[in-house]
């Protein structure tokens, strides 16, 4: 609160203009009632601060002890009370109902026993000769009659021009009482002028940057309401900030608009003209001011994105770094984006950039997973911050937002929860700037180093944590090259039998009648033998099935197949055909046996040269140990 409105409310209400002289280093204001011999308020200036001082009789000792009250400085009265203006806590009403109390008990008794209301002033007339009824008419009161009347006859007399009717009833609709007091009379009043034109010839300067109509002269709001009609004609002329900030202020309250829409063209119009005259720097405030309206007034994504196009590339820079689904590539991008040290030069980025990018994807993965949040350090973090609406711009609204949720992209939503706006986006570290530069050149150096690349670089200052995620990152990926580059045997085992199949079909067509008979008598012998071998191998299976501790092959993990071959290899028995039945390669099926019994014998097993496989004599007696077989 200022005391221009503290004097403007008492002379509005009153009557009473104070006057200020300067006195002792501070300008003040007695404030006095007609016919009294005491004033009831001091409006006092000094050092910046505002204060007002009231005669609050017996009540000043309660009064003294509210928010932003006090014991009265200037008049060393324990009847009167100070109020500071500048407190926060000053409540407006309060302060006003405590300034008409002061003012109230200030007013001589003769005045106050023949008020307007205790008394009644009649107009007589003479009675004429024929004897007319007398008949008595109540007398205007003076004050509206001096208003309706000479106050703009003296105006005229002193050359100054008539106060046009709209502006005299948008002046006399202010009221001081409202709740907040600026916000809602600047839309009030804006809404009794909504239509309002006027063709004031002057253009008048307002020196104030953020006014609303109750800061101007009866000129200087001649002069706007003049420029914003020739606006709406599309006759836009260069005018000072404060008319800029007065229409938008406007356009946001929804003052003068068809809809939303026609206010949204409205305010691209006033702002690209700004731009196209360059009379005013509104840059920072139109794009702001357009967000907020896009936002508070629910357009659709594809209107709103548009406007966001900044906002929305550092929401998604961020979340390729912070997320964990960026590819290596993105990530480098986003990289190049914050960091002011780029590894350009690096010999693995020009010659081989998908190994670069491969190699970046699994460092960055060492720093994203590390239990102490270097990746928060390092780049920064998802937050919430409060919004205030319409910052830049006189704001008002009778039915205002109160629960909305507007998702922008991943790193960009606006929530409104019981009226309070809020922003969640990314937020950069405060070491960022300086701990990605250095974070990206040991990357530099240290993966030069390993691959002997390039010159060495010089080392920087770097926290441990992240130079040991840097060195376990690249080994890492030194190890998933080597895995990478190991040859790897693929065999179809749908087809095989079909080859099989196609071989024996072709070999069949080409045996003579005497090779065919040979063969017969051949496979009749070979099967014999099987039969019998397969006999006596699975006596002997059986016999050494039983001497298995079944608790103890089953505790090794070993499925039928590794338990069978294994079996067979401990015995002595053929394995061949087992395999070929059942498609197995026997160099996989040993590999998998060694894999499940090193962590109980601490080596292989089992020789395997891909050809033909046997027990480690040096570890059988400690095989039969583990699996519980009794050797003889």
């Amino acid at each position: 609160m200022h005391l221009a409105e503290v004097a403007d409310y008492i002379q509005s209400k009153y009557g009473i203009e104070a006057s200020y002289v300067d006195l002792a280093g501070q300008t003040l204001a007695a404030v006095t009632v007609p016919g009294a011999n005491e004033s009831f308020a001091l409006l006092l200036k000094k050092d910046g601060r505002e204060t007002v001082e009231l005669k609050a009789g017996s009540l000043a000792k309660f009064l003294a002890a509210q928010s932003a009250f006090g014991p009265a400085v200037f008049m060393q009265d324990p009847a009167w009370i100070k109020v500071d203006l500048d407190n926060p806590a000053l409540n407006d009403r309060f302060f006003y109902k405590t300034l008409d109390s002061a003012y109230q008990s200030s007013r001589p008794l003769e005045a106050a026993k023949n008020t307007a209301e205790d008394r009644q002033e009649h107009e007589i007339y003479l009675l004429d000769d024929e004897g007319e009824d007398f008949q008595e008419e109540v007398i205007p009161k003076r004050p509206a009659f001096f208003k309706d009347s000479d106050f703009d006859r003296l105006l005229v007399e002193k050359g100054q021009p008539v106060i046009p009717e709209g502006i005299k009833q948008m002046q006399e609709s202010y009221d001081y009482l409202a709740v907040p007091r600026r916000e809602s009379n600047f839309y009030r009043q804006g809404m009794l002028m909504a239509n309002y034109e006027d063709d004031f010839a002057q253009m008048v300067p307002i020196n104030k940057q953020r006014p609303v109509y109750h800061d101007l002269t009866v000129d200087q709001l001649r002069s706007y309401f003049s420029w914003r009609t020739k606006f709406r004609q599309g006759k836009y002329k260069p005018a000072p900030a404060a008319y800029v900030y007065l229409l938008a202020s406007e356009l946001v309250c929804q003052i003068g608009v068809k809809d939303k829409a026609d206010g949204l063209r409205q305010l691209r119009l006033l702002f690209a003209k700004c731009v196209e005259q360059k009379d005013i720097s509104t840059s920072w405030q139109e794009k702001h001011i357009l967000q907020n309206y896009l936002v508070y007034y629910g357009f659709a994504l594809e209107e709103i994105r548009p406007d966001f196009e900044d906002e929305l590339m550092r929401g998604e820079v961020y979340h390729n770094l912070l997320s964990g689904e960026a590819s290596g590539q993105e990530l480098y991008q986003a990289i190049c984006c914050l960091s002011s040290y780029l590894p350009k030069n690096n010999p693995l980025l020009k010659k081989e950039p998908e190994k670069f990018y491969e190699l970046l994807a699994q460092v960055w993965q060492e720093v994203r997973l590390n239990p102490y949040q270097l990746l928060k350090l390092l780049v920064g973090e998802k937050t919430t911050l409060p919004v205030e609406m319409f910052a830049d711009t006189v704001f008002f609204s009778l039915d205002p937002v109160k629960d909305a949720e507007l998702i922008l992209g991943p790193g960009l939503v606006y929530r409104c929860q019981g009226g309070q706006w809020s922003n969640e986006v990314y937020w950069p570290s405060g070491r960022q700037r300086q701990l990605l530069a250095n974070f990206m050149h040991e990357f530099d150096r240290l993966s030069r180093q390993a691959f002997k690349q390039g010159r060495a670089l010089k080392e920087k200052d770097l926290p441990p944590a992240f130079k040991q995620a840097i060195v376990q990152g690249i080994a890492d990926y030194q190890e998933i090259l080597i895995e990478r580059a190991r040859p790897k045997v693929k065999i179809n085992l749908a087809t095989l039998d079909q080859i099989r199949s196609d071989a024996a079909e072709t070999k069949e067509s080409l045996l003579t009648e005497e090779e065919r008979q040979l063969e017969a008598e051949e496979a009749e012998k070979i099967t014999s033998e099987s039969n019998k071998q397969v006999s006596e191998s699975s006596a002997a299976e059986e016999k050494m099935t039983k001497d298995i501790d079944e608790t103890a092959a089953s505790g090794l993990g070993l499925d039928e197949n590794e338990e069978q071959l294994l079996l067979a290899l401990f015995s002595g028995q053929p394995y061949q055909d087992f395999l070929r039945q059942r498609h197995l390669l026997l160099s996989v099926v040993v590999d998998q046996i060694n894999e499940k019994i090193f962590d109980e014998i601490g080596d292989a097993v089992i020789d395997c040269d891909g050809q033909k496989a046997e027990i480690v004599e040096d570890y059988r007696s400690d095989l039969a140990d583990l699996l519980g077989i009794e050797e003889k």
